[in-house]
């Protein structure tokens, strides 16, 4: 079948769609890696009650965080597999391509390659600040089904940029999306949508993107502020692509825009978001001991109180549980009338997992920029672009960039990845308003999975 597959054009976007589509997966980008573990490790939402069904993952029970991860490595590493495939047959079947379609799905496939070692980076690496050297997990590249060794993590973080500035080049001059946007919508005469919907693929912008994420995560603020401000400048100066969300966009009634679609640099399609993430975590016909909401004391705190706040306005809302309880739901995720009414398409409100965002490009420059000033202006767009009132001259700019990641980013689980990049000692509580929790370093660490383990000990690869 795989030699088959690769034959033709069509074959190579068919093995790179399964891809994308197996990211959704519940133990990827379909519940932990987003509004699931890593959120709920961040103290989001109120569910440390005695009956909860998350309370010993929020107590960082040991035994509830490596259970909740390790489905995350064997799948990550199937998919990578899967991904040094289609790489592996970018070359050997070269002829089959042509320049472009050569050119992207190469570029995407090193891309996710990157992604999907940098998530398990993050959750199975050590505090990179505190030990660089420390062996953390294997790098898969190629397709070959043997036990790879364990590699000290900043040779991890080496290879993941590698892989990034090798999927850059290979996009740059090739990727419609640097001079065509994103392009949401079908192509007008009728032909492949191969290369449009770029916001639903790893294009070069968001490449860009996830070059700053991991360039920040190791401490590399300068290489982080190159690759955000290489980004910013890409979609602005020429062009106005990946737009902050209007205000039109965001409040129609009944067609809210809640995740922003017009600045997601990548995200992924979930035609069963609304089944398979909205009415398992957060939605009003779950009980008290299962739903993921947040403390309205807290919730207002967080957004300072200000009811312009978009994200305070959109994201929330009273509903009432099967027991009759009123209470606040997050709606981010909750199902609306989303099919333009002239194309007929949808605008994926209702479907689309963000990934990466604009916005976070934002917060990356304002946090790594040399010049201070120029940094509360990053941070400042995006405040603006949620309808808030600028910061002052006299803020702390580390701790209001450190803020607007907590407003900005809920159910999109990159809040802890902040905590443990910084080795906070202390993070706010999500039961009640003003109540800490002491971090442990071993919090922020989870161990390789129990069959993991096992399987390199058999193999006499037991580093």
């Amino acid at each position: 079948m795989e030699n088959d597959l690769f034959r033709t054009t069509r074959g190579f976007m068919t093995a790179l769609n399964g891809i994308y589509i197996d990211l959704l997966n519940s133990s990827l980008y379909g519940k932990t890696l987003t509004w699931g573990m890593s959120d709920i490790l961040a103290q989001y939402y109120t569910c440390r009650e005695k009956d909860h069904a998350s309370k010993s993952l929020a107590d960082f029970d040991n035994v509830a965080r490596n259970n909740a991860v390790s489905g995350c490595w064997s799948r990550s590493y199937a998919l990578l597999n899967h991904i040094n495939t289609v790489l592996e047959h970018c070359e050997s079947d070269r002829g089959v391509l042509d320049d472009t379609y050569y050119h992207v799905i190469k570029g995407e496939a090193l891309a996710l390659r990157a992604l999907l070692h940098f998530e398990l980076f993050r959750i199975f690496g050590p505090s990179y600040s505190k030990d660089k050297e420390k062996e953390c997990i294997p790098y898969a590249l190629n397709s070959e089904t043997k036990v790879n060794p364990l590699l000290p993590a900043k040779e991890i973080a080496r290879l993941i940029m590698e892989d990034l500035k090798s999927a850059e080049e290979s996009l740059a001059g090739y990727d419609p999306v640097i001079e065509t946007g994103a392009e949401w919508g079908d192509d007008p005469e009728g032909g492949v949508n191969d290369i449009r919907y770029r916001s639903m693929r790893l294009n070069y912008y968001a490449v860009q993107a996830l070059m700053a994420r991991v360039a920040l995560y190791c401490g590399e603020k300068d290489v982080a502020w190159e690759y955000a401000d290489k980004m910013i400048r890409g979609i602005r100066e020429e062009h106005e692509w990946f737009p902050f969300a209007t205000r039109e966009e965001i409040v129609t009634t009944n067609r809210e825009d809640r995740i922003f679609q017009s600045e997601i640099l990548f995200g992924l399609y979930n035609l069963k978001r609304k089944e398979s993430v909205y009415e398992v975590g957060f939605g009003s016909g779950l009980k008290q001991g299962s739903v993921l909401r947040i403390d309205k004391d807290i919730m207002r705190d967080m957004y300072e109180g200000d009811d312009n706040d978009y994200r305070l306005s959109y994201w929330f809302a009273e509903m009432v549980d099967p027991d009759n309880n009123s209470y606040l739901h997050v709606i981010k995720y909750k199902e609306v009338d989303d099919v333009d009414p002239v194309t007929k398409i949808s605008k994926g409100y209702s479907y689309i997992m963000p990934i990466l965002r604009v916005s976070e490009v934002y917060l990356i420059a304002a946090e790594c920029c040399p010049d201070p000033k120029e940094g509360r202006n990053y941070l400042n767009a995006v405040r603006t672009a949620r309808n808030v009132k600028n910061i002052q001259d006299d803020a702390d700019l580390t701790t209001c960039v450190e803020q607007e990641y907590k407003r900005e980013f809920v159910g999109e689980g990159q809040l802890f990845w902040l905590y443990k990049r910084k080795g906070k000692s202390e993070i706010a509580s999500g039961e009640k308003l003003a109540e800490v929790i002491s971090m442990e370093e071993r919090f922020y660490l989870f161990d390789l999975p129990q069959t993991e383990q096992d399987y390199r000990k058999e193999n006499g690869v037991d580093n």
